[in-house]
C-alpha cells in the first residue's frame, strides 16, 4: 500500500500583491488568488481525494475552501502545516528585507537550505517539521489519497526532501507558484516526487515570486 500526497500551494495573498515576506502574518487572498484557487479546485476535483488537510492560516485554509465546496469534504487543519515562522522578517517587504537585513537574506537568496530569518525558524527546522507532520499523514492514510493545502517554502523544503537532496541543494529548486499542485507518493516508509508545481491548469492566471525571494 501507498499513499499518494497533493501539495497545493494557497493562490496569490495580499502579502504576495504588496510583495511582503508574510510567514505567520494572517493575511486573506487577493481577488485573483481566489479564481486560482477555483482553478486548482477543479483540477483537483477529477482526481480521487479520500482526505483534506490545511494550514490553519487564512490563504491557505481559503484555498482549500474552494475545494471543499466543490467536493463537500471537510478539511483538518494542522499548525505544522503553516509557512516558515519569520521572526523580525514578518511582514516586511522583500525590497526591506534586503536592505535592513542584507546579510541574513542573502543567505536566504542564495543557500535557503542553510537559511534562519532573525529571531525566527530556521529552514532546516521547518523541514524538519514538516517531514515529521506529513510522514503522520502519510502513514495514518495508507492506500489513500490526500490534498494539503501549505505554503511555499513548506512545499519547496518537503519535495527538496523527497528528492533526496541536501539543504545545500535546495537552492537549485524552483518556488511551486501560487496555487499549484505537486505530487508525491509514501510508499515503504519512504517519499517520491510524482511532479512538482503542476499549474498549467491555471493558463493566464499564474503567478510566482519576484526576483528577491
Amino acid at each position: 500500500m501507498s499513499c499518494t500526497l497533493y501539495l497545493i500551494r494557497h493562490g496569490q495573498s495580499l502579502g504576495n500583491v504588496a510583495k511582503a515576506f508574510l510567514g505567520h502574518t494572517d493575511l486573506d487572498l487577493s481577488e485573483l488568488g481566489y479564481r486560482q484557487a477555483e482553478c486548482t479546485a477543479k483540477f483537483l476535483i477529477q482526481r480521487k481525494i479520500d482526505t483534506v488537510y490545511s494550514s490553519d492560516l487564512l490563504r491557505a485554509y481559503n484555498t482549500c475552501s474552494e475545494y471543499l465546496k466543490l467536493s463537500n469534504k471537510t478539511a483538518i487543519k494542522d499548525q505544522n502545516l503553516r509557512e516558515i515562522f519569520a521572526g523580525s522578517w514578518e511582514n516586511n517587504t522583500f525590497d526591506t528585507l534586503q536592505t535592513v537585513f542584507n546579510d541574513t537574506y542573502s543567505v536566504w537568496l542564495n543557500d535557503i537550505g542553510n537559511a534562519h530569518p532573525n529571531d525566527g525558524e530556521p529552514v532546516k527546522d521547518l523541514t524538519q517539521r514538516v517531514i515529521k507532520c506529513i510522514t503522520k499523514i502519510a502513514e495514518e492514510n495508507d492506500g489513500k489519497s490526500v490534498a494539503i493545502f501549505t505554503h511555499a517554502t513548506v512545499i519547496r523544503s518537503f519535495f527538496n526532501y523527497a528528492y533526496g537532496n541536501s539543504a545545500d541543494s535546495m537552492k537549485n529548486l524552483r518556488w511551486a507558484t501560487n496555487a499549484s499542485v505537486s505530487i508525491a507518493e509514501f510508499d515503504n516508509g519512504k517519499f517520491s516526487v510524482i511532479d512538482y508545481s503542476i499549474d498549467d491548469f491555471l493558463s493566464d492566471l499564474k503567478t510566482s515570486f519576484p526576483a528577491n525571494v
